[in-house]
């Protein structure tokens, strides 16, 4: 009987310390996870989604804002590069997690026609600047001279890509 239960022990040991093992690989993504549980309760309806979308148009908005290596470079340790990207990626997912967070919660409302107007406007703008920088559209279709110096410049994609964040923040109430 002492064999047995030297072996149950041992079992136990093992798979307690291979669960250890397992848990201390993925800590980061379990803490992750449960704090993202945690929002969509505290969150309310729609709160996990805004959270999921915003991160999509934040790292959009990283990826292209123009100054994100300058800032970087501020950081000389990779850990403070990590730092200052970490930053930055969530600045920039917090203003649409705001806009997107309040369309699913049901209070995004636009009633005149001007805001209407610019908010288009913006979006057209903005899937424009795509088209020339994103969809190389250019390479099948030639656009007249005051729309490629609109929106052929590299240095434009950035301000043409938050247009309708701007215009979302400045119009919607």
């Amino acid at each position: 009987m002492d064999q047995l239960a030297l072996q149950v022990s041992n079992i136990a040991t093992n798979s307690a310390l291979h669960a250890w093992a397992l848990l201390d690989n993925f800590l980061i993504l379990v803490l992750l996870t449960v704090i993202m549980i945690g929002f969509s309760y505290y969150g309310g309806r729609g709160g996990i989604i805004s959270v999921q979308l915003a991160f999509y148009v934040g790292y959009g908005i990283y990826m292209i804002f123009p100054f994100t290596n300058y800032f970087i470079g501020f950081g000389g340790a990779p850990l403070e590069k990590a730092v200052i990207s970490s930053i930055l990626f969530i600045i920039a997912s917090f203003v649409p997690f705001l806009f997107i967070n309040k369309m699913l919660s049901g209070g995004f409302g636009i009633l005149s026609f001007v805001p209407r107007f610019v908010l288009s406007l913006a979006t057209a703008c903005f899937l424009i600047a795509l088209a020339y920088h994103v969809f190389y559209v250019t390479h099948i279709y030639t656009f007249p001279e005051p729309m490629n110096s609109l929106f052929s410049p590299d240095q434009y994609f950035f301000w043409w890509f938050i247009a309708p964040l701007a215009a979302l923040f400045f119009l919607v109430h």
